[in-house]
């Protein structure tokens, strides 16, 4: 499988939020979220982490800008019935720092505002996932989360679970 790839940009589709990467002579069409497209541009270099997606009709590539996006996303489609575009989707509309403390926070209604996203998926995505992505260490190492984490008024309750968690993870 595909992990990593680098080299030039020839070409962007905003309606197919693909990048085509120039590689060694090979063009890579790899598939980005929202964010991650509109800080590329034509002829500049770049390099993505990748997921490859398999299936019987369709070898897709999606790219992200680090590794810690590239694990979320996949977290993401580790979820039943969640699926490589849905989870791109949640990562185009919200970010990935914005999205974790989304899940962590359980706020189904802002998680379903994502296209493809409804209530009772957003629901299963919060049961399934918040307590694992409170868990993990490479979230602590994103800023923005960590900065989103201190920001947020959080209830004495959740202060004491999230210096617990950190306690442990540490």
């Amino acid at each position: 499988m595909l992990g990593f790839v680098e080299g030039k940009i020839i070409s962007k589709s905003i309606e197919t939020s693909q990048v085509v990467v120039l590689c060694s002579g090979v063009g890579y069409e790899v598939t980005l979220s929202k964010q991650n497209l509109e800080m590329t541009q034509v002829n500049s270099h770049l390099s993505l982490w990748l997921y490859t997606h398999v299936r019987e009709d369709a070898f897709t590539l999606f790219g992200f800008y680090s590794e810690a996006e590239k694990q979320l996303f996949k977290i993401l489609i580790g979820v039943t019935g969640l699926g490589p575009k849905i989870a791109l989707s949640l990562l185009s509309e919200h970010g990935p720092e914005k999205l974790i403390q989304l899940i962590i926070h359980k706020r189904t209604s802002e998680i379903a505002e994502a296209s493809g996203v409804g209530k009772k998926l957003a629901e299963r995505l919060s049961l399934e996932l918040s307590t694992k992505l409170s868990k993990l260490a490479w979230i602590q190492a994103m800023p923005q989360v960590e900065m989103a984490a201190k920001s947020n008024s959080l209830s004495k309750e959740d202060q004491v679970r999230e210096d617990l968690t950190s306690a442990l993870v540490n």
